[in-house]
Protein backbone atom coordinates (compact mmCIF):
# COMPACT_ATOMS: atom_id res chain seq x y z
CA UNK A 1 0.00 0.00 0.00
CA UNK A 2 2.93 2.33 0.62
CA UNK A 3 6.44 2.40 -0.68
CA UNK A 4 9.39 4.12 0.91
CA UNK A 5 10.75 7.29 -0.66
CA UNK A 6 14.23 7.96 1.05
CA UNK A 7 -1.80 18.29 8.09
CA UNK A 8 -12.88 25.05 24.72
CA UNK A 9 -9.56 25.63 23.49
CA UNK A 10 -6.68 28.02 23.17
CA UNK A 11 -5.90 30.43 20.39
CA UNK A 12 -2.97 29.73 18.12
CA UNK A 13 -0.97 31.88 15.74
CA UNK A 14 -2.82 32.20 12.41
CA UNK A 15 -1.19 33.22 9.17
CA UNK A 16 -3.00 35.58 6.81
CA UNK A 17 -1.95 35.63 3.16
CA UNK A 18 -1.12 38.82 1.35
CA UNK A 19 -3.58 40.42 -1.09
CA UNK A 20 -1.52 39.19 -4.02
CA UNK A 21 -1.55 35.62 -2.73
CA UNK A 22 -5.29 35.80 -2.15
CA UNK A 23 -5.76 36.93 -5.75
CA UNK A 24 -3.72 33.96 -6.96
CA UNK A 25 -5.82 31.65 -4.79
CA UNK A 26 -8.94 33.18 -6.33
CA UNK A 27 -7.71 32.44 -9.86
CA UNK A 28 -6.73 28.90 -8.85
CA UNK A 29 -10.11 28.32 -7.23
CA UNK A 30 -11.95 29.47 -10.33
CA UNK A 31 -10.13 26.86 -12.41
CA UNK A 32 -11.37 24.10 -10.10
CA UNK A 33 -15.05 24.95 -10.25
CA UNK A 34 -17.32 27.84 -11.00
CA UNK A 35 -18.29 30.20 -8.20
CA UNK A 36 -21.84 29.58 -7.01
CA UNK A 37 -24.34 31.97 -5.47
CA UNK A 38 -23.66 31.43 -1.79
CA UNK A 39 -23.56 33.91 1.04
CA UNK A 40 -20.05 33.73 2.47
CA UNK A 41 -19.45 34.33 6.20
CA UNK A 42 -16.41 36.43 5.17
CA UNK A 43 -16.96 39.90 3.75
CA UNK A 44 -15.48 40.21 0.27
CA UNK A 45 -15.36 36.44 -0.31
CA UNK A 46 -17.60 33.97 -2.10
CA UNK A 47 -17.77 30.18 -1.84
CA UNK A 48 -17.41 27.55 -4.53
CA UNK A 49 -17.77 23.79 -4.60
CA UNK A 50 -14.64 21.64 -4.83
CA UNK A 51 -15.38 18.06 -5.87
CA UNK A 52 -13.18 15.02 -5.39
CA UNK A 53 -13.98 14.03 -8.97
CA UNK A 54 -15.54 15.96 -11.82
CA UNK A 55 -18.86 14.15 -11.91
CA UNK A 56 -22.33 14.78 -10.50
CA UNK A 57 -22.14 12.04 -7.86
CA UNK A 58 -18.81 13.13 -6.37
CA UNK A 59 -18.69 14.32 -2.75
CA UNK A 60 -17.66 17.94 -2.41
CA UNK A 61 -16.61 20.58 0.06
CA UNK A 62 -16.72 24.36 -0.09
CA UNK A 63 -13.73 26.65 -0.45
CA UNK A 64 -13.52 30.45 -0.31
CA UNK A 65 -12.35 32.75 -3.08
CA UNK A 66 -11.68 36.47 -3.08
CA UNK A 67 -14.52 38.34 -4.77
CA UNK A 68 -12.91 41.10 -6.90
CA UNK A 69 -16.26 42.90 -7.20
CA UNK A 70 -16.25 43.66 -3.45
CA UNK A 71 -14.51 46.74 -2.11
CA UNK A 72 -14.17 45.37 1.42
CA UNK A 73 -12.29 42.17 2.15
CA UNK A 74 -12.45 40.72 5.65
CA UNK A 75 -9.03 39.24 6.50
CA UNK A 76 -9.46 38.74 10.22
CA UNK A 77 -10.07 35.04 9.62
CA UNK A 78 -7.46 32.45 8.65
CA UNK A 79 -8.04 32.45 4.90
CA UNK A 80 -5.71 29.46 4.49
CA UNK A 81 -8.17 27.37 6.54
CA UNK A 82 -10.78 27.85 3.81
CA UNK A 83 -8.64 26.33 1.02
CA UNK A 84 -8.38 22.74 -0.26
CA UNK A 85 -4.72 21.72 -0.28
CA UNK A 86 -3.22 18.92 -2.42
CA UNK A 87 -2.61 16.81 0.68
CA UNK A 88 -6.34 16.85 1.45
CA UNK A 89 -7.10 15.51 -2.01
CA UNK A 90 -4.47 12.78 -1.66
CA UNK A 91 -5.80 11.86 1.77
CA UNK A 92 -9.31 11.63 0.32
CA UNK A 93 -8.24 9.10 -2.32
CA UNK A 94 -6.26 7.03 0.20
CA UNK A 95 -9.17 6.95 2.64
CA UNK A 96 -11.68 6.18 -0.08
CA UNK A 97 -9.72 3.04 -0.93
CA UNK A 98 -8.38 1.84 2.41
CA UNK A 99 -10.46 3.14 5.32
CA UNK A 100 -12.43 0.53 7.26
CA UNK A 101 -16.13 1.39 6.82
CA UNK A 102 -16.80 0.41 10.45
CA UNK A 103 -14.32 2.93 11.89
CA UNK A 104 -15.11 6.17 13.66
CA UNK A 105 -12.70 8.73 12.19
CA UNK A 106 -11.55 12.21 13.22
CA UNK A 107 -9.80 14.75 11.00
CA UNK A 108 -7.69 17.33 12.81
CA UNK A 109 -7.12 20.74 11.20
CA UNK A 110 -9.76 19.87 8.63
CA UNK A 111 -10.20 23.25 6.90
CA UNK A 112 -12.89 22.66 4.25
CA UNK A 113 -12.72 18.94 5.23
CA UNK A 114 -12.81 17.21 1.86
CA UNK A 115 -11.46 13.96 3.42
CA UNK A 116 -14.10 14.05 6.18
CA UNK A 117 -16.89 14.66 3.69
CA UNK A 118 -15.63 11.81 1.50
CA UNK A 119 -15.66 9.46 4.51
CA UNK A 120 -19.13 10.63 5.51
CA UNK A 121 -20.28 9.81 1.99
CA UNK A 122 -18.84 6.31 2.38
CA UNK A 123 -21.24 5.74 5.27
CA UNK A 124 -18.82 5.56 8.19
CA UNK A 125 -20.73 5.53 11.49
CA UNK A 126 -19.25 8.83 12.74
CA UNK A 127 -16.86 11.36 11.25
CA UNK A 128 -15.49 14.27 13.27
CA UNK A 129 -14.25 17.29 11.30
CA UNK A 130 -12.25 19.50 13.66
CA UNK A 131 -10.50 22.83 13.29
CA UNK A 132 -9.77 25.96 15.30
CA UNK A 133 -11.27 28.21 12.61
CA UNK A 134 -15.05 28.64 12.97
CA UNK A 135 -15.50 29.92 9.42
CA UNK A 136 -14.04 26.68 8.07
CA UNK A 137 -16.28 24.63 10.36
CA UNK A 138 -19.36 26.56 9.22
CA UNK A 139 -18.42 25.77 5.61
CA UNK A 140 -18.08 22.08 6.48
CA UNK A 141 -21.48 22.03 8.16
CA UNK A 142 -23.08 23.61 5.09
CA UNK A 143 -21.50 21.04 2.76
CA UNK A 144 -22.51 18.15 5.02
CA UNK A 145 -26.10 19.38 5.32
CA UNK A 146 -26.46 19.87 1.57
CA UNK A 147 -25.26 16.30 0.93
CA UNK A 148 -27.33 14.75 3.72
CA UNK A 149 -24.33 13.57 5.76
CA UNK A 150 -25.85 13.35 9.23
CA UNK A 151 -22.94 11.11 10.31
CA UNK A 152 -20.53 14.09 10.21
CA UNK A 153 -20.14 16.42 13.18
CA UNK A 154 -17.86 19.42 13.59
CA UNK A 155 -15.85 20.28 16.69
CA UNK A 156 -13.58 23.20 17.52
CA UNK A 157 -10.15 21.84 18.43
CA UNK A 158 -6.79 23.55 18.90
CA UNK A 159 -3.80 21.29 18.26
CA UNK A 160 -1.71 23.32 20.68
CA UNK A 161 -4.07 22.42 23.56
CA UNK A 162 -3.67 19.46 25.91
CA UNK A 163 -4.83 16.39 23.96
CA UNK A 164 -6.10 13.98 26.64
CA UNK A 165 -9.62 15.32 27.21
CA UNK A 166 -10.12 16.09 23.52
CA UNK A 167 -9.14 12.57 22.47
CA UNK A 168 -11.30 11.06 25.20
CA UNK A 169 -14.35 13.01 24.01
CA UNK A 170 -13.85 11.84 20.41
CA UNK A 171 -12.52 8.30 20.90
CA UNK A 172 -11.91 7.64 17.20
CA UNK A 173 -10.47 4.51 15.60
CA UNK A 174 -8.44 6.64 13.18
CA UNK A 175 -7.13 10.19 13.41
CA UNK A 176 -6.19 12.02 10.22
CA UNK A 177 -4.09 15.12 9.54
CA UNK A 178 -3.18 16.66 6.19
CA UNK A 179 -0.71 19.56 6.07
CA UNK A 180 -1.75 21.01 9.42
CA UNK A 181 1.76 22.18 10.38
CA UNK A 182 1.31 25.91 9.87
CA UNK A 183 3.92 26.74 12.52
CA UNK A 184 6.30 25.01 14.91
CA UNK A 185 3.90 25.07 17.86
CA UNK A 186 1.19 23.33 15.85
CA UNK A 187 3.69 20.76 14.55
CA UNK A 188 4.78 19.94 18.10
CA UNK A 189 1.19 19.85 19.31
CA UNK A 190 0.21 17.55 16.45
CA UNK A 191 3.01 15.17 17.47
CA UNK A 192 1.71 15.08 21.05
CA UNK A 193 -1.83 14.41 19.79
CA UNK A 194 -0.38 11.64 17.61
CA UNK A 195 1.43 9.84 20.41
CA UNK A 196 -1.50 10.14 22.83
CA UNK A 197 -3.88 8.75 20.21
CA UNK A 198 -1.52 5.85 19.54
CA UNK A 199 -1.18 5.14 23.25
CA UNK A 200 -4.99 4.95 23.46
CA UNK A 201 -5.02 2.28 20.75
CA UNK A 202 -6.07 4.43 17.79
CA UNK A 203 -4.45 4.73 14.38
CA UNK A 204 -2.95 7.95 13.00
CA UNK A 205 -2.48 8.73 9.31
CA UNK A 206 -0.62 11.97 8.58
CA UNK A 207 -0.20 13.54 5.12
CA UNK A 208 2.29 16.30 4.31
CA UNK A 209 3.91 17.68 1.19
CA UNK A 210 7.65 17.18 0.86
CA UNK A 211 8.27 20.95 0.82
CA UNK A 212 6.57 21.61 4.17
CA UNK A 213 9.43 22.73 6.44
CA UNK A 214 7.45 22.33 9.66
CA UNK A 215 6.88 18.63 9.09
CA UNK A 216 10.50 18.02 10.16
CA UNK A 217 9.59 19.48 13.55
CA UNK A 218 6.67 17.05 13.73
CA UNK A 219 8.94 14.14 12.82
CA UNK A 220 11.60 15.09 15.35
CA UNK A 221 9.00 15.44 18.09
CA UNK A 222 7.60 11.99 17.24
CA UNK A 223 11.08 10.54 17.65
CA UNK A 224 11.48 12.22 21.04
CA UNK A 225 8.11 10.87 22.17
CA UNK A 226 8.99 7.31 21.13
CA UNK A 227 6.52 6.88 18.28
CA UNK A 228 8.75 4.35 16.50
CA UNK A 229 7.13 1.53 18.50
CA UNK A 230 3.90 2.13 16.55
CA UNK A 231 5.35 2.25 13.04
CA UNK A 232 8.09 3.57 10.83
CA UNK A 233 8.81 7.27 11.40
CA UNK A 234 9.53 7.82 7.73
CA UNK A 235 7.57 9.73 5.12
CA UNK A 236 6.39 7.35 2.39
CA UNK A 237 4.50 7.79 -0.86
CA UNK A 238 1.05 6.20 -1.07
CA UNK A 239 0.74 3.40 -3.61
CA UNK A 240 -2.91 3.45 -4.62
CA UNK A 241 -2.35 0.59 -7.06
CA UNK A 242 -2.01 -1.82 -4.14
CA UNK A 243 -5.02 -3.65 -2.70
CA UNK A 244 -3.21 -4.41 0.55
CA UNK A 245 -4.85 -2.60 3.43
CA UNK A 246 -2.20 -1.17 5.80
CA UNK A 247 -2.06 -2.62 9.30
CA UNK A 248 0.46 -0.18 10.81
CA UNK A 249 -0.85 2.02 13.63
CA UNK A 250 1.14 5.04 12.41
CA UNK A 251 1.48 6.00 8.76
CA UNK A 252 3.23 9.11 7.45
CA UNK A 253 2.30 9.87 3.85
CA UNK A 254 4.55 11.97 1.65
CA UNK A 255 3.23 13.54 -1.53
CA UNK A 256 4.30 15.56 -4.51
CA UNK A 257 1.58 18.11 -5.34
CA UNK A 258 2.38 17.81 -9.06
CA UNK A 259 1.32 14.15 -9.04
CA UNK A 260 -1.89 14.56 -7.05
CA UNK A 261 -5.16 13.68 -8.82
CA UNK A 262 -7.18 16.89 -9.14
CA UNK A 263 -10.28 15.17 -10.45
Amino acid sequence: MIMSKEKKYHASCLRVPSNSLMLLLFIFGMTLSSTIALVSPLAGFSLHKVKLRNNDSSPYCFAATVDPTKETVDIKYNFLATQVWPSARQASFVLEKYVDRSWKVCEFGCGPALPSLVMAGLGLPKVFATDLDMVALNMVEKAANEQGFDNLVTKRVDLTAEPENILKSINADLYLMSDVFENGAVAQGAALFTIKALEAGSRVWTFAQSDRAQRDIYLKELEILGAEKYGSITWKMADLSSDNVPDEMLLLFDLDEVNVNYG
